[in-house]
């Protein structure tokens, strides 16, 4: 399986003094909020359709997004890749959570 999010780091807790722009500066997945890790409370999520099929098209033009994973090519070898994807984004980072699974499946193999 292709890897499509190793370059990037995953965004950890450095505390409110930190000046990166990109980490949780008071989110501490591991601090204990009411007796329970805040990651326990708050459950990152994503949207499958918006995060990982979706390709940026709106009422103003074309797609803006250019996904290695959105490249034209067959139905169901599209999906998997996709489900692969989202697999990957999931467990490689803290969104554990992924919405709208239906739509993982082309719709010949919902039926």
């Amino acid at each position: 399986m292709q890897a499509y999010f190793d370059q990037l780091d995953r965004v950890r807790y450095e505390g409110s003094k930190s000046s990166n722009p990109l980490a949780f500066h008071h989110y501490n997945p591991d601090e204990l909020v009411l007796g329970k890790r805040m990651e326990e409370h708050l459950r990152f999520a994503a949207c499958y359709w918006h995060t990982f099929c979706w390709n940026g098209a709106d009422m103003f033009g074309v797609g803006a997004f250019n996904r290695p994973w959105q490249q034209p090519g067959e139905a169901l070898a599209l999906a998997k890749r996709k489900a692969d994807v989202a697999f990957e984004f999931s467990t490689s980072y803290m969104c554990h959570f992924i919405a709208s699974t239906m739509w993982m499946f082309p719709l010949r193999a919902r039926r």
